[in-house]
């Protein structure tokens, strides 16, 4: 049963996998560095930055709180999920309430869909009560699958700059 689950040191194997799965994607062109959502374990105490993501005392200037979890599908690390709070400017443009990233490995297999819905029932749960902002690049069509799927209605396309490229970004917003 795919569900979301705060951040456990028993899933940071399969964490850094997806990593450096999603790393390997990234090379070979079928995921832009913008959209990679894993961060090297290596580096960062992913249990404790998932902890502090909640507490604005602990977040660099700028940043908002998020609830942060991992996707897992019994004993299987699927993804994560991160659900923010509010919204700054460039949330609004770029990045939303909802971000989430699936290991590589478990692309089109429904769980990005299936991360989203519980994403939206946890957005509920943490007290977003009217709607949702969920982005994604314009020619990311899994994405956009997934955002639709869950009620996304399109608002409009905006241009971001991300890494000194221009990107074209879909704003979708799906009631809660």
């Amino acid at each position: 049963m795919v569900k979301l689950i705060e951040a456990e040191e028993k899933y940071l194997p399969l964490y850094k996998e997806a990593y450096l799965e999603s790393l390997q994607k990234v090379e070979q062109g079928e995921i832009k560095k913008h959209d990679l959502m894993f961060m090297n374990p290596d580096e960062v105490d992913i249990v404790q930055k998932f902890k502090d993501s909640k507490d604005v005392s602990k977040l660099p200037q700028g940043y908002v709180p998020s609830y942060d979890y991992f996707i897992v599908d019994d004993e299987k690390f699927i993804g994560r999920i991160s659900i923010r709070v509010e919204l700054t400017p460039r949330l609004l443009n770029y990045g939303g309430h909802i971000g989430y990233g699936i290991n590589p490995k478990y692309f089109r297999k429904g769980y990005g869909t299936k991360a989203l819905e519980l994403g939206l029932q946890k957005a509920r749960e943490i007290g977003l009560t009217d709607k949702v902002l969920v982005t994604c690049d314009d020619d990311n069509i899994g994405s956009i699958k997934i955002i639709e799927h869950n009620g996304g209605v399109l608002e409009n396309k905006v241009k971001n700059v991300i890494d000194g490229e221009e990107i074209l970004t879909r704003r979708y917003w799906i009631k809660l």
